[in-house]
């Protein structure tokens, strides 16, 4: 195989002291995209001394992770953006060594279990009830960590696979496979939180869910009166049904405060320029 000049060349400059040409050597390996990031960190580093691998590494992490920035950033300008793409790409920024086909695969096989048992002639809260027994009986999807101090418990391809979650990560979890079956539940948003919403075709609310009770279905009655036990004035108004890109800023939120807990201060400063695309923090 032919060496490969440019890749050799750009390999010598990553720790070149001249920012400038850092900065040209990771724009040209962004152009590049994560191939030649994977290529380099297989085939070139071993060969590097010892001194100068872990700077290999953390440059090659930091492409990585602007690789995957600037796709989620294309992604969200579309009028619906997909979420299962979504969640993955804030994902792949926070934690650049996510495997995008273990990722889809384990998603896939869950969605076409639950695609099984949902059929077209079910009704709204047959379908939801359905549902709920497969997501927290059958799938055994949990919550664990509900202090939210741990990012095991809070990356979602490592949720698919584990079934325990934090509550925010549960919650996730729980949309993007209904929205993966076609059920449509949307985030019902108001100042410091969400609950998932089921709405008709015309875009009413016909029933609210419970993540914490198993997605037991509730009514408005009972919202009112959650508002009123955390000691918070129950306004419609200030109500909004959100779209999936409301979701894939909340996870965003969600990780960054878990790595600043966790004094990453790399991943929080990624993270954190996630949440300006999304226009800064406003649902948690």
């Amino acid at each position: 195989m032919k060496p490969d000049s440019e890749l050799i060349s750009l390999i010598s400059l990553m720790d070149d002291p001249d920012t400038v040409v850092r900065s040209a050597v990771r724009e040209r390996l962004k152009e590049r995209g994560e191939e030649t990031v994977e290529l380099i960190e297989r085939q070139y580093l071993s060969e590097s001394p010892d001194d100068k691998r872990e700077l290999y590494l953390a440059f090659l992490e930091d492409v990585k992770a602007e690789i995957a920035t600037g796709k989620l950033s294309l992604l969200i300008e579309s009028p619906q953006p997909m979420l299962d793409l979504g969640l993955f790409y804030v994902t792949k920024i926070a934690d650049t060594t996510a495997d995008d086909l273990l990722y889809f695969t384990t998603l896939e096989a869950l969605s076409e279990e639950i695609s099984l048992e949902i059929g077209e002639d079910k009704t709204s809260v047959e379908s939801v009830k359905i549902f709920n027994y497969l997501f927290f009986n059958r799938f055994n999807f949990h919550h664990t960590d509900t202090q939210m101090q741990h990012s095991e418990s809070a990356l979602i391809d490592r949720v698919l696979l584990s079934r325990g979650g934090n509550p925010v990560a549960i919650s996730l979890a729980y949309f993007l496979l209904s929205r993966s079956v076609g059920l449509p539940v949307y985030p019902l948003c108001f100042p410091g939180g969400f609950v998932p919403v089921y709405i008709d075709n015309q875009g009413k609310i016909l029933f609210y869910l419970n993540i914490f009770k198993q997605g037991s279905i509730f009514l408005e009655e009972t919202l009112m009166q959650f508002f009123d036990d955390i000691g918070m004035v129950y306004n419609p108004e200030s109500l909004k049904i959100e779209e999936e890109r409301a979701l894939v800023a909340i996870y965003a939120e969600m990780l960054g405060y878990i790595f600043k807990n966790e004094d990453n201060a790399q991943v929080f400063s990624r993270l954190e320029k996630v949440v300006t695309l999304f226009g800064g923090r406003k649902f948690l």
